[in-house]
């Protein structure tokens, strides 16, 4: 009986979703997952180019008119929500493949970043890793906190400019 209370409550929450976003949700989890799985079966060298075209160690936000922002903006909204729903990994580097298929299905702009961080304060000493997506001035995926302190190891942008 929990578990239809559970299944009940998250049916609401996605449906009070605007439309687009509602529409999103189950290709950017199925998105997620087929990333998760992806990255547990194959090296990342092999599945990297999912993400763009590899320009290097460079940070990048291209930019967009305020409809493509809007655009960007719900899909790192579904991609969130699907994440927090999904049984698999769903840490940022399956976030992040998913989000750069979403945004090149969408003809949205997108700059995915690859960060490390040898200062977390809570762990010292250790590498943290990071992945990112942004368009412009929206962080689609992984811009919760301050981006700032990882150091891009990588950037990855649409093989084919959206037009």
């Amino acid at each position: 009986m929990r578990v239809m209370a559970v299944l009940a409550r998250k049916c609401r929450t996605a449906a009070r979703q605007p439309w687009p976003v509602f529409a999103l949700l189950p290709i950017a989890w199925t998105l997620i997952g087929l990333s998760s799985a992806a990255l547990a079966l194959r090296p990342f060298k092999r599945i990297a180019p999912v993400l763009g075209r590899n320009l290097g160690a460079t940070s990048l936000a291209p930019e967009a008119d305020p409809q493509t922002l809007r655009r960007a903006t719900r899909i790192g909204k579904a991609v969130t929500i699907a994440a927090n729903y999904a049984p698999f990994r769903s840490n940022c580097l399956p976030q992040a493949m998913a989000a750069a298929m979403l945004c090149r299905i969408g003809r949205v702009p997108y700059a995915a970043h690859l960060g490390a961080s040898v200062t977390e304060p809570d762990r010292p000493g250790k590498m943290m890793a990071h992945a990112w997506v942004q368009c412009g001035p929206v962080a689609i995926t992984g811009g919760n906190g301050d981006l700032r302190r990882y150091g891009v190891v990588a950037c990855f942008v649409p093989r084919q400019v959206p037009g």
